[in-house]
């Protein structure tokens, strides 16, 4: 029986007896919810299927309270991890609420969600407040740890632990660190099954982005450009297909390379990397001002350090001039 079919059936079963088919359809209604899917059409009904679950685990909790409250935690995380577009701010509260149904877990399945609510929580954390994300995502990790043995989404979820803790390393100045976490990330990635690694494509060429970036730092050009040659063509190929997804990440990747061809002595080759990253954020940006305007002008102004680094300094005040007056609007 397909899920979709078993949701349906569920659904009308439920309306009948709650106590008995409730928490049934809301398990389903969670899986639903957490099957990953590149494309963002499948995404309403992702968000669709988690609200619907959160919303019955809210009234079983309420029926029968001490019982269902590791499901209700389950679907608060599957409701804030559905790419959709949530604030951080409630994302982070359907976290914390999460953790805090699961946070005193023993057995294996609470452990598994407070891992799931830590891992949640410190994303929405990193971009802003890495210092408050860092100790969260050690958490999640450590929680995993104790999971052991991990199934291959498990590992994934590990993997993508490693990953926003090597972020929070680089950022917060601890690149020996940064690395150490981002090499183990993709060594995770790397050993999954090939559908495993498939289903979570975009977490992989995070974390291989995350790493090439760190090699670049330790001055390791040819093996950090080495490492961004699948990852380019994979992020160019999906782009094609999700270009507002998956561009931002894209023209990160791209920096790295330009980093990577400056460190081996290869101008041209640099410039066109950065001109070619800066060409995407301004995509964005027309198609999406209010949430790119800014990563255009980061490019912009990254552009103009790849120019001046390379002695070209008229054309890096030409940059510099482009990122001020997109900045003044």
């Amino acid at each position: 029986m397909s899920l979709a079919v078993r949701v349906t059936l569920l659904r009308l079963l439920t309306r009948i007896d709650l106590a008995r088919f409730g928490p049934k359809l809301a398990k389903a209604l969670v899986t639903r919810s957490q099957q990953v899917k590149i494309r963002r059409s499948f995404v309403l009904r992702r968000t669709a299927a988690a609200d619907e679950a959160v919303a019955l685990y809210r009234r079983l909790v309420q029926d029968r309270p001490g019982r269902h409250e590791v499901g209700l935690a389950r679907a608060l995380v599957a409701q804030g991890s559905v790419p959709d577009n949530r604030t951080v701010a409630s994302a982070l509260a359907q976290g914390r609420e999460a953790i805090g149904y699961v946070e005193n877990a023993t057995d294996r399945h609470g452990l598994v969600v407070l891992a799931a609510a830590q891992l949640m929580v410190a994303m929405q954390l990193r971009s802003d407040a890495p210092g408050d994300a860092l100790p969260v995502v050690e958490q999640a990790r450590e929680t995993w740890l104790r999971c052991a043995p991990l199934d291959a989404g498990e590992r994934a979820a590990l993997a993508r632990s490693l990953t926003v803790l090597g972020y929070c390393r680089a950022v917060l100045g601890e690149p020996a660190e940064a690395l150490a976490a981002r090499e183990e990330a993709v060594e995770l990635f790397r050993r999954l099954p090939a559908r495993t690694r498939l289903r979570h494509l975009p977490a992989r060429l995070e974390a291989m982005t995350g790493l090439a970036d760190s090699l670049a730092t330790q001055g390791r050009w040819a093996e950090a450009l080495t490492l961004t040659t699948g990852a380019r063509e994979d992020l160019t190929f999906v782009s094609r297909w999700e270009p507002l997804r998956f561009r931002p990440a894209l023209g990160r990747l791209l920096f790295v390379i330009a980093r990577c061809h400056a460190g081996l002595g290869e101008p041209e080759a640099a410039v066109a990397a950065a001109e070619e990253a800066v060409g995407h954020y301004r995509w964005l940006a027309e198609q999406d001002p209010d949430r790119h305007h800014g990563g255009l002008v980061v490019a912009l102004r990254t552009l103009a350090g790849t120019l001046k680094d390379l002695g070209r300094y008229e054309d890096a005040a030409w940059a510099t001039g482009e990122a001020e007056a997109v900045e003044s609007r």
